[in-house]
């Protein structure tokens, strides 16, 4: 690699790398903790039937909104919870799928 061609990617590295920063919590790692989050209502009987979704990213507090689907027994729920940067869930609001 010349001189020329890592002068070129320095700008880029710069942009990146504080980004990154701000979000420690990665969105997978924010799914995981929303997922427990919800199991944890119903105990070892409830289970997850979809994949959990990032639905918003707060820009000043890096908040992240997302929904975790649990079925348990016939009846299937959406947990929603908020996750903060610390990857710790925070629950806010259930919704019972089919009604």
């Amino acid at each position: 690699m010349t001189t020329r061609s890592c002068l070129l990617l320095l700008p880029c590295l710069l942009v990146v790398l504080p980004v990154q920063a701000l979000d420690p919590c990665r969105d997978q790692a924010a799914k995981d903790a929303s997922d427990q989050k919800a199991l944890s209502f119903f105990g070892k009987q409830g289970e997850i039937f979809h994949p959990a979704k990032v639905l918003k990213l707060h820009s000043p507090t890096r908040v992240k909104e997302v929904a975790s689907y649990v079925k348990f027994g016939e009846k299937r729920y959406s947990i929603f919870n908020v996750v903060t940067p610390d990857c710790r869930a925070i629950f806010r609001k259930r919704t019972r799928q089919g009604d």
